[in-house]
């Protein structure tokens, strides 16, 4: 295609248009070519990013008035030197493009086309994994996003190649990072073939390779189950057009059965059959699905209604241009408002009628989804709260099931009455005269083409917006919640929250400011006022010369002055929908959670010996937060007893596993391979209930629930009388401070209020002390307790362990000489145990840790060590 039409359109759309200067050529295979150029002035837009392309104008060989647009993907680029690389594939016979690259020198100039900001942004939330499949011609492309993507993600990359010097070409190389390369054959279902059967659920596939090969892989991608939100596919050259003719001079020299693939790096073992697969992205679809019926019955109702709606304008339409033709015809005038008022009344009372069946049918299911969540979230592994505070569960149960309301109550219908009205009028017009009808498309396509280059400059920035309102959520948060730490030390220009709000604000300005002048002008454009004036350009010369009639005239100033104006209803009623389908995804990963296994037949604990505690033991424990995902596991194969009525104390540095393994006895999760077992008995068997009556803990942070005092404590044991929950908070070293409180035991307290840290922390400890464990996990139980009340922490810790199977975890070594058992842990693994003295003569991780610790003040050690010598 010529450069003229097409060039238009895109600099009609917002595309600018630079000359490409080469500064260095570069063979990197005899196939393959790197070209440098300077690119004064491409960088003062919208950034760039992973797999982020120009529009190259190829000028034609043999007609060099003629040129043709190709795309290629930026290698590299430097925003302080305006360079940037781009990379071509010596094709042939060669194209255009390809010629041209051939035959380029430092000092050829090109033109270039950007347009927008098209680039990779990774998926949110993290995608399980990526399958990147294209070819050489992908290959700048791919680099880029391998470039960007974390670490501790599995990556299966599928490249076709031609030439056997393709495969020595750079690829990023990554942990994780599974390549297989694939002999290019001519067959464009040989790079599907190559593609072994697996479970994909979750994973995010990127799909960059020859046109026929890219058609091939995602016809096959989608019935494994692919959603779109997680595929992405762009054919990057076609086989037998100008950016390559044809690639079947190069001889396959591998003999297999239908494609050569070698596989470098990862697993080979392909798998037998893909296992069904499921993707989180699509949990909101299937959330849904049982209102997609009604929905749709509800779509078809309200395009009835909408039309029905409109249609008591149209005839008042009728009416006013029957009046200035000069019609007397009073039978049709007042059947023409008859039935403008019986539609009127037919259109409100459907509409109020669809409206309380819509609401029915969402008190309904909304009601269910609240069941199902409270009952999901109270039998979720209690680790799943770790990353979630109430606020965010709140949101889940209460705001997200609200925004499911709108979505089905209201969005529906809205948008399908968004769209029917604005076409209906435009048919009705139409009909009613077709060549002022016509004029009415010149503001629709003005306002589409404003729209694409409003986002097509301001796509870049969504991500980021995204990231700054979370951070300054999560500012604000911290800030409210720590306000008064905040206002003495968190304060000025370096403070936090004032610093993200001042980021926030400077990326707003230059996201937003640039996009001001398109705005106004689609404001000015959508007016009733400016289309009465547009409308009135257009038909006064249009009456004036007899081409249309004063009836006509007046249906057109009546009707059409709005026409614009609803179609922007449409963009606004879309809001709603994403944000409601968000929240049906949200909602149904939590009810998607795993729970705990629960043991058909639990079995039951041994009768302890009273005050003895019970015997526990950490038996080839492996476990990761990523399930089981291999080498990230933060534990790795521990072995660890604990011995009845003894205390053992797990130290190392900060990541070690320590939280989480005193969390695994407490079943915050499930181990991914070993078990733990408390008198021979594996924790998974045991029936929950029992097993927190066994198994009692203090962790830091503990905070209370909304509630009495007395309820906070007796939650342990909620038949517990009043005596022995007073008798819990006087070993716990609290009562004189309830007795205190405006209404005692009785007065009400939650989210921290009334109670500072330590208190709050020795509650906590009177709920253990009245559960009565025989097993006890303190997890820096002294962590948040404020400098007065840290000394009666302590007392109450010592009241609490005796007698008991106690696991200690603290950074304060000096708090723990007096354990019986000292265990020592780095990047999950034991690597010493022994009493204190021991370990200290040993050189070893302890001896670092204490020497690191040696600053503590010897009289906290006098404080802090009562729960040891009061055995």
């Amino acid at each position: 295609m010529s450069r003229g039409y097409q060039g238009a359109m895109m600099r009609a759309f917002g595309a600018g248009e630079w000359v490409l200067t080469v500064l260095s050529t570069e063979d990197v295979t005899e196939h393959y070519r790197r070209i440098v150029v300077h690119a004064p002035g491409m960088f003062d837009g919208t950034p760039y990013g992973p797999a982020s392309y120009i529009r190259l104008w190829a000028p034609d060989p043999e007609d060099p008035a003629k040129e043709y647009q190709r795309g290629y993907t930026i290698a590299s680029c430097d925003e302080a030197s305006e360079q940037m690389t781009l990379e071509f594939v010596m094709h042939e016979p060669a194209g255009p493009a390809c010629r041209w690259a051939a035959d380029a020198q430092p000092g050829d100039g090109i033109a270039a086309t950007r347009w927008g900001a098209p680039r990779f942004v990774p998926p949110s939330p993290a995608p399980a994994g990526y399958l990147l499949v294209g070819d050489i011609a992908a290959l700048p492309g791919i680099n880029g996003i391998l470039s960007v993507l974390p670490d501790d993600v599995p990556i299966a990359l599928y490249l076709e190649y031609v030439h056997d010097d393709d495969r020595s070409l750079p690829v990023v190389e990554r942990d994780g990072l599974d390549l297989t390369w694939v002999r290019r054959t001519g067959d464009p279902e040989a790079l599907l073939r190559a593609i072994r059967p697996r479970d994909w659920s979750d994973w995010f596939a990127w799909v960059t390779a020859e046109a026929g090969a890219t058609k091939a892989v995602r016809a096959r991608l989608k019935e494994w189950g692919f959603p779109r939100s997680h595929l992405k596919s762009q054919a990057y050259w076609t086989q037998g057009k100008e950016m390559g003719t044809t690639r079947d001079d190069a001889p396959v020299t591998e003999a297999v059965a239908e494609t050569a693939t070698e596989t470098v790096g990862g697993t080979a073992a392909a798998v037998e059959a893909a296992a069904p697969a499921r993707w989180k992205a699509a949990s909101g679809s299937r959330l849904l699905a049982p209102l997609r019926r009604p929905l749709t019955i509800a779509g078809i109702v309200q395009a009835l209604v909408s039309i029905a709606e409109l249609v008591p304008f149209l005839l008042l339409a009728e009416l006013g241009s029957d009046l200035l033709d000069g019609s007397r015809d009073t039978d049709r005038f007042w059947a023409l408002g008859w039935w403008a008022l019986i539609l009127l009344g037919a259109a409100a009372t459907t509409s109020a009628v669809l409206l309380f069946a819509l609401h029915l049918m969402d008190a309904r299911f909304g009601h269910a989804v609240r069941r199902a969540l409270v009952d999901r979230v109270a039998r979720v592994p209690l680790g799943w709260f770790t990353d979630r505070n109430s606020a965010t569960v709140r949101g889940e149960v209460q705001d997200d099931v609200a925004g499911i309301h709108h979505l089905t109550t209201h969005a529906v219908i809205d948008v399908v009455a968004a769209v029917v009205t604005p076409l209906a009028v435009l048919v009705y017009l139409f009909v009613t005269h077709a060549g002022m009808a016509a004029f009415l498309l010149v503001p629709v396509i003005a306002v589409y083409i404003i729209s694409m280059r409003v986002y097509n400059a301001s796509s870049y920035g969504l991500e980021p917006y995204e990231r700054f309102k979370a951070e300054v959520g999560a500012a604000a948060g911290s800030h409210v919640e720590g306000l008064g730490t905040a206002r003495i030390y968190d304060r000025g220009p370096d403070a936090r929250l004032g610093r993200t709000l001042a980021e926030r604000a400077v990326f707003l300005d230059s996201w937003q400011r640039p996009l001001t002048g398109l705005k106004t002008t689609t404001d000015l454009v959508t007016r009733p006022t400016s289309m009465l004036a547009f409308l009135l350009l257009v038909g006064v010369p249009m009456r004036v010369a007899g081409w249309i009639s004063p009836g006509d005239l007046l249906v057109f100033l009546l009707i059409g002055t709005t026409f614009t104006a609803r179609l922007l209803a449409i963009a606004w009623g879309l809001t709603p929908l994403r944000e409601g389908a968000a929240a049906a995804k949200r909602i149904a990963d939590t009810l998607a959670e795993p729970l705990l296994d629960e043991a058909v037949r639990p079995a039951s604990l041994p009768d302890a010996v009273a005050g003895t505690g019970r015997t526990v033991r950490f038996e080839g424990v492996s476990f990761s937060y990523d399930a089981g995902n291999a080498g990230h596991d933060v534990l790795q194969d521990v072995d660890l007893e604990l011995a009845p009525g003894t205390v053992t104390a797990l130290v190392g540095p900060s990541g070690a596993g320590k939280s989480t393994l005193a969390a695994l006895l407490a079943r915050f999760h499930d181990v991914d391979s070993g078990r733990i077992t408390i008198d021979g008995v594996d924790v998974r068997e045991i029936a929950t209930a029992e097993l927190y009556r066994c198994v009692a803990f203090v962790f830091q942070g503990q905070s209370v629930v909304r509630g009495s005092v007395h309820d906070n404590i007796a939650l342990a044991r909620p038949d517990a009388t009043r005596e022995e929950v007073e008798q819990a908070a006087r070993a716990a070293q609290v009562h004189d401070r309830i007795a205190r409180l405006e209404h005692g035991y009785d007065t009400v307290v939650g989210d921290g209020g009334g109670l500072s840290g330590g208190e709050a922390q020795r509650v906590a400890i009177a709920r253990a002390i009245l559960a009565d464990p025989a097993v006890l996990v303190l997890d820096e139980a002294t962590a948040h307790a404020d400098p007065e009340s840290e000394h009666a922490v302590q007392a109450a810790l010592s009241t609490l362990v005796r007698g008991r199977t106690v696991l200690v975890v603290s950074h304060r070594l000096h708090t723990l000489t007096g354990a019986d058992r000292i265990v020592v842990l780095d990047r999950g693994r034991v690597v010493q145990h022994g009493g204190h003295d021991d370990l200290l003569a040993s050189d070893g991780l302890y001896r670092s840790l204490w020497l690191a610790d040696a600053t503590a003040d010897s009289a906290d050690s006098e404080i802090e060590t009562p729960e040891v010598a009061a055995r």
